[in-house]
């Protein structure tokens, strides 16, 4: 048993006792490795959305202070486990060694980017920044120790690592949105930032020419992008916690309920919009890390919506790669996860 909770990473934590890596205040983020993990020098952080934009609003967008934030973090929890929104992120980095337990573990030398959330990854940092704040890419200098049960992916040769890092962030938008929709289906996408953008790359290619994919966000220049990619048939400029507001807009636009509801958005408030935007009998994903699920639960019941709820998860079985071949099949989509394009939307 102890060696199935090893695997699990639950020898790390140090408070609360009983907990997993990632529900704990606390853990060991430092060495030595145990034989069920890898060891990692990281080269760069990608924060999720969510905790990125609550780091930057806290520090008034001073970089210096989101970098000691983040740093601060770190030395007081042993992970990146923003205490504020609970989320994390993703990291890239170079295996150096894998323990000796490990099956088919990736080759010391080898590039890769963590799939487990900053928030259960044990890590020290000794270095943070500089920090660009139009991008949640924060390059860094640490040690991270990856679990046996988490996931990583190979960085692509193909693909800049930037770009690739930004694509795994949000991979998991890409496998579930392809795996929820089906052809003919009318899904609305709430938040044009990098998830929404690869979340509408993926329903375009599940729905066919027949469906129909509406995209949603307050920020004209995210919708400006996502309306050049071409995957949308309409975009709608809209403040997704106005739920009021919203419903207007996309009745105006000619259209009604979706089949399937993708919600992406790094804002909080956006529950209720979410659920009347959906059908009876459809789904409604909630992917963004600012999701109260207790106000989705009983915002639902206010409404008597029989709308099906779904908690998204950022790991795929693929481990990102059906969010990378997005990217091969469309180059405007791998452009607009570039650096060069700062994220966006709510």
């Amino acid at each position: 048993m102890m060696g199935d909770l090893e695997y699990l990473g639950a020898d790390r934590v140090i408070e609360p006792a009983g907990a997993l890596p990632q529900g704990a205040w606390k853990i060991d983020g430092g060495p030595p490795l145990r034989k069920h993990e890898l060891r990692i020098e990281v080269e760069a952080l990608c924060l999720d959305s969510t905790s990125f934009r609550q780091l930057s609003e806290a520090n008034d967008g001073d970089p210096q202070a989101i970098a000691g934030a983040i740093a601060g973090i770190v030395e007081e929890r042993g992970k990146m486990h923003n205490p504020v929104t609970g989320s994390g992120g993703v990291l890239i980095g170079t295996v150096i060694e894998a323990g000796g337990d490990l099956n088919d573990p990736p080759s010391p030398g080898q590039r890769v980017v963590t799939l487990a959330s900053l928030s259960l990854t044990p890590l020290t940092l000794s270095e943070v920044g500089p920090v660009d704040p139009g991008s949640p890419q924060v390059p860094v200098r640490g040690e991270a120790f990856l679990m046996g049960a988490a996931p990583w992916a190979e960085c692509p040769e193909d693909i800049d690592l930037p770009t690739a890092l930004a694509a795994l962030d949000v991979c998991g938008a890409a496998s579930q949105t392809d795996a929820l929709a089906d052809e003919g289906d009318t899904v609305f996408v709430l938040g044009a930032g990098h998830a929404g953008k690869i979340a509408a790359a993926a329903a375009r290619h599940a729905i066919g020419d027949e469906g129909k994919i509406v995209v949603m966000d307050a920020d004209p220049g995210a919708c400006r992008v996502i309306e050049g990619l071409g995957f949308a048939d309409q975009v709608i400029e809209a403040d997704l916690r106005d739920s009021i507001g919203t419903l207007k807009k996309v009745r105006e636009a000619g259209f009604e309920r979706a089949d399937l509801t993708i919600v992406v958005v790094n804002a909080t408030g956006c529950e209720a919009t979410s659920i009347l935007l959906t059908d009876d009998g459809g789904s409604v994903l909630f992917f963004s890390m600012a999701t109260s699920f207790t106000a989705a639960a009983l915002g639902s019941e206010g409404v008597s919506s029989q709308a099906r709820m779904l908690v998204g998860s950022g790991y795929a079985p693929d481990r990102g790669h059906y969010a990378l071949e997005l990217l091969r099949r469309h180059p405007e989509l791998r452009s607009s996860l570039s650096p060069n394009h700062q994220e966006a939307g709510q």
